[in-house]
């Protein structure tokens, strides 16, 4: 697996050329990345110039965030997908065959409306993706914060996740839609090592780690996370453990929602994601992937 940086975690702000830098000082050796920066950067500097930014650190762009926003009212929605294909080809260009968007279970409407507007537009999102070669992960979301009304919920864990993306695969004649699994959210969605396995390889698109808080799983809030191993209440170790044994292989992102870390300067707070990360890897007898 390829331990990855997300700015959440350490570097958010920084601009693209100090945020690559910085993962590549705490041994990471991938980041999640804004496709909008990249892009400006390539208008600023050309595209040789900002390939060569991961190039000269080693590190891989593993992940982008989806440029879309697929959530709010249509016209945005056309204007957004209307920039996709240039934004996606160059992410390919840059061998970054990622991007991941966050599901929420329940937007307040009514479910029945919610799903189908969204699977509409996340379908025509995925037929842009995977015209150039890039595949969509789909984040379902676990806290019971976020299901206020269980009549009311689309999907929320894993055996929810892997039927609305067969689903949305049908609709579309899609093969590039799978899943980012979020170790918190599989936690706090009640998801057990079995629901993991459970995914189909080709499914697993991208992965976060992190821990939660001593609480109980009712009282987990999604802004308030720790770094991963350093409470030990997600069963990390096991977590791990169970990708590698069905053969994930793939970016391994540690995305840590943390009111400490973020009074840290950026160095301290890489090393001690890179640490962690360095930690559980060896606790769940795994290699870290790097760059040569």
């Amino acid at each position: 697996m390829l331990p990855t940086l997300h700015q959440v975690t350490a570097g958010g702000g920084l601009s693209l050329p100090d945020y690559v830098a910085l993962a590549g000082r705490h041994g990471f050796h991938g980041v999640e990345f804004s496709i909008q920066a990249v892009a400006q950067s390539v208008d600023a500097i050309g595209f040789p110039a900002t390939a060569a930014i991961f190039e000269s650190h080693k590190v891989l762009p593993a992940s982008f965030g989806l440029p879309v926003e697929w959530r709010k009212d249509e016209e945005t929605f056309a204007r957004d997908l209307e920039a996709l294909p240039a934004l996606a080809k160059l992410a390919q260009d840059l061998d970054c065959s990622r991007c991941c968007t966050w599901v929420l279970p329940d937007s307040g409407e009514p479910v029945e409306e919610y799903a189908s507007r969204s699977s509409r537009r996340l379908v025509e999102v995925a037929r842009v993706l995977q015209s150039e070669g890039v595949r969509l992960g789909l984040e379902f979301l676990g806290p019971q914060h976020f299901r206020k009304n269980p009549d009311n919920v689309w999907f929320y864990d894993i055996p929810g996740a892997v039927h609305v993306v067969a689903q949305m695969s049908q609709m579309g004649e899609l093969e590039n839609l799978g899943l980012l699994v979020d170790a918190w959210h599989w936690y706090t969605s009640g998801g057990t090592t079995m629901d993991l396995a459970s995914i189909p390889i080709e499914q697993i698109i991208h992965v976060h780690i992190n821990d939660a808080p001593d609480l109980p799983v009712a009282d987990q809030v999604d802004s308030v996370r720790l770094l991963p191993g350093e409470s030990g209440v997600i069963d990390i170790v096991g977590f791990l453990k169970t990708l590698d044994a069905i053969g994930y292989d793939g970016p391994l992102a540690v995305e840590t929602f943390s009111a400490e870390l973020k009074t840290l300067a950026p160095d301290e707070a890489a090393a001690r994601a890179g640490a962690a990360v360095s930690k559980v890897l060896s606790m769940a007898g795994i290699e870290p992937l790097h760059l040569q």
